[in-house]
């Protein structure tokens, strides 16, 4: 499937690349990210969404965006609310996948 994923992402020639998370668990995820990227980031890049600690969110969320409909045998992605993120009107929600992407090239925020 990442192999299938990595293929149709060239492709399209770009993407964007988001995490969401609470305070600690995103400071963790940036000291990790810092660690293995030669571009850093921080909580104000673009793809960083920091929730307060009184959300109703439980964990790291990584997300993948794009703007052309993935062909069928790339399962997981989605129709999302278009307000949000509306030029890239596929989203893909999986942590692992998103992960593998991370650690093979792709940057948090835009790929292109």
């Amino acid at each position: 499937m990442y192999e299938e994923l990595r293929n149709f992402l060239s492709s399209i020639g770009e993407c964007f690349i988001e995490a969401e998370a609470k305070q600690n668990q995103m400071n963790t995820f940036i000291n990790e990210y810092n660690k293995i990227h030669t571009k850093p980031i921080s909580r104000d890049t673009e793809g960083i969404i920091v929730l307060q600690n009184n959300a109703n969110k439980w964990g790291m969320e990584l997300r993948l965006y794009v703007k052309v409909c993935p062909p069928k045998n790339i399962k997981g992605f989605h129709k999302h609310n278009r307000s949000y993120k509306s030029n890239y009107p596929y989203r893909l929600d999986d942590n692992a996948t998103v992960n593998y992407l991370l650690t093979n090239g792709y940057e948090i925020g835009y790929n292109g």
